[in-house]
């Protein structure tokens, strides 16, 4: 049987446990604050759908656009310093989110937002890295992934409980959140963590020249072109299977709890069993699966039982993939390695964004065409995931 880390718990470091409870603040913060924000911007603020579209494409923009230059400035201050900084700087967007009342300041709030999480992200990623030495980095990454989905469970609560006083003080509260990761950050992690010395001395140019890690980069992209539909064609094939928007909102708390309960046990069974190459075309499987049952059987039984095989596709993947851009950096330059990452993620999203829309458009609707398209492209990522030498 799979083993929990928790029959371990004695064995964590101190640092870990911090970095754990920054993962999981952040994780509440964000998820009950965003969820709600397009209706606030639509409803309270009577923005149309293109303007609230455009700001979110501001802050994603912001956030992925930037990662590689945030990594590595964090590889460079520390990882210690760049969280810090980043979530202190969300938290200045969260707030004036609260705040705005123009479309000027909620733009610059977007960027704020967006720019905070370029810097924090690599950087947790590579200090996860760094604490890690000696474990076995896809059970770390398993149980931030279990509390990052914790925080989704959670997060919509708390900002709905919020919201019935005002909205602005959905956005306060997240932002008091970050400020206690700032806190938590500065008072728990020790200062100078990074990778090897030569952290300082890493150019951007020499993790774009890593070949093996660019070819890597694109598979990942690739994976996330499927993960991208729990966005998009989940929840559009959600609302033409389910009576209202309730089951909606039912059918993400599902995924999450199932992601909360299996991420730290599967992938440490399939971690033991199996290389990395099979665990992600497994994962890729899963994926493609999933939205190929849910598109086939039209029904609710139909849509939950595909979003259980998708959820299951997602947990194999998403720790694992983190695990290997850690091998790759081999402790130089964590955090510009996890920044290219999170750009090739960046990419395969818009990609699997506009693409699901293009089939969406194309048909009038999803149709067998487009699970066909989907499951097809599962099939040559598990192609080219189980080639030797492709990863690593």
């Amino acid at each position: 049987m799979a083993e929990w880390p928790w029959a371990r718990i004695r064995g964590i470091p101190g640092a870990l446990w911090v970095l754990y409870a920054d993962t999981f603040t952040m994780a509440l913060g964000f998820f009950m604050l965003i969820p709600l924000l397009a209706y606030h911007l639509l409803e309270n603020l009577a923005l149309s759908v293109a303007v609230v579209g455009a700001l979110s494409a501001v802050r994603t923009a912001a956030q992925q656009g930037l990662m590689p230059w945030s990594g590595w400035i964090a590889d460079r201050m520390d990882y210690r310093r760049a969280i810090a900084v980043g979530v202190l700087i969300r938290a200045a967007g969260f707030t004036l989110l609260g705040a705005a009342d123009s479309v000027p300041a909620l733009a610059v709030a977007c960027v704020l937002t967006g720019a905070g999480g370029s810097l924090f992200h690599p950087a947790s990623y590579a200090a996860y890295a760094a604490l890690a030495r000696g474990r076995d980095h896809v059970t770390v990454y398993s149980t931030r992934e279990t509390l990052s989905n914790l925080g989704f469970v959670l997060g919509p609560v708390v900002g709905g409980l919020l919201s019935a006083l005002e909205f602005r003080w959905v956005c306060y509260g997240a932002a008091t959140l970050f400020g206690m990761s700032f806190v938590i950050t500065l008072a728990g992690l020790p200062s100078g963590l990074s990778g090897a010395g030569s952290n300082r001395r890493v150019r951007l140019r020499a993790v774009v020249a890593h070949r093996a890690f660019v070819r890597y980069c694109l598979l990942a992209a690739g994976i996330w072109l499927l993960i991208s539909q729990l966005y998009l064609a989940v929840p559009v094939r959600a609302a033409s299977v389910l009576p209202d928007a309730v089951g909606v909102g039912v059918v993400y708390s599902s995924a999450a709890v199932v992601m909360v309960v299996l991420m730290v046990p599967l992938t440490g069974l399939a971690r033991r069993r199996w290389p990395t190459g099979r665990i992600l075309a497994t994962g890729a499987a899963g994926l493609g699966g999933g939205l190929a049952v849910m598109g086939v059987w039209d029904s609710a039984a139909g849509l939950f039982a595909g979003v259980a095989v998708f959820t299951v596709g997602q947990i194999l993947s998403q720790p694992v993939m983190n695990a290997v851009v850690a091998d790759y950096a081999r402790e130089n330059g964590v955090a510009s390695y996890f920044g290219v990452h999170g750009l090739a993620l960046a990419v395969g999203g818009v990609a699997g964004n506009v693409g699901g829309g293009f089939l969406y458009g194309l048909t009038g609707g999803w149709s067998l065409l487009s699970w066909a398209v989907f499951a097809s492209w599962a099939v040559v990522l598990i192609w080219l995931l189980r080639r030797p030498g492709l990863v690593p």
